[in-house]
């Protein structure tokens, strides 16, 4: 197998790594939808059981607190959606830095072999075959540099599914257990029947009312905290792998001409 062979061979083999790399990350991406899809779901179960608790605690009938309580989770959705979005768009965007970055290396692998057809094929001057060499090595050197930001982007991929379910769970708790009731005690119990039959509606309505003003306000504030740190987040990379294209893109001029 001559120079040439060996180069479109590592050429195909780029091709057919890239096309492996492509399916594990649609995979991980299905994975990780499927993943917060899923844990959305069970947050949204989670704010939806916390009001039945609380209108039965206070032995009122939801349905007739629809139209407040519905308000009280769409903006509780509202905010799970504002996260997972910011959180889509981070991984999104690392993934197309990573696809564009093997792209990269797929076209030095590619000038590699032809530049080496020109070597063995054409009849060039000193100077001509030098600056061929040299581009060579610089192709080389830039598919190295390219696999460190497939790395960098590997790495944030896998922080990225981590860190958000890390986020959904710390912003948005709910105690649902916290209203259990223990019948153990009866004389309790009977004293919690006959108290809410007096004041349970007007508990229950403040409850709906203190829930917007104080916890979806909580959560808000959190949630703005996270969002504006993943914001940071993915400007930092991108400025990052901004640099970095930039600094193999001078490495690799100056490799040329050196």
């Amino acid at each position: 197998m001559d120079e040439i062979q060996i180069f479109e061979k590592l050429n195909e083999n780029m091709q057919n790594l890239e096309n492996v790399e492509n399916e594990i990350s649609m995979l991980q991406l299905a994975i990780y939808q499927k993943n917060i899809e899923k844990l959305k779901d069970c947050k949204m179960n989670e704010i939806r059981e916390l009001f039945e608790q609380k209108s039965r605690f206070y032995n009122q009938k939801s349905e007739k607190y629809e139209y407040e309580i519905e308000k009280n989770i769409n903006k509780y959705k509202e905010q799970l959606e504002k996260l997972i979005n910011v959180y889509d768009n981070l991984y999104v965007n690392i993934f197309k830095i990573m696809q564009n970055a093997m792209n990269n290396q797929k076209i030095a692998i590619a000038n590699i072999v032809t530049l080496t057809e020109r070597l063995q094929k054409e009849k060039l001057t000193d100077e001509e075959i030098q600056k061929i060499q040299n581009t060579i090595i610089a192709c080389a050197q830039k598919k190295l540099n390219y696999a460190v930001i497939i790395d960098e982007c590997k790495t944030r991929i896998k922080w990225c599914i981590e860190n958000v379910q890390a986020d959904i769970n710390e912003v948005f708790m709910n105690n649902i257990y916290q209203l259990q009731i223990y019948e153990d005690n009866i004389f309790t119990e009977i004293k919690r029947i006959i108290f809410n039959k007096i004041s349970g509606k007007s508990k229950f309505k403040r409850f709906l009312e203190n829930y917007e003003n104080e916890y979806i306000k909580d959560i808000k504030s959190k949630n703005s905290s996270k969002v504006l740190d993943v914001i940071s987040t993915l400007k930092g990379i991108m400025k990052q792998m901004e640099e970095v294209k930039e600094q193999i893109s001078i490495k690799y001029k100056q490799m040329i001409y050196s």
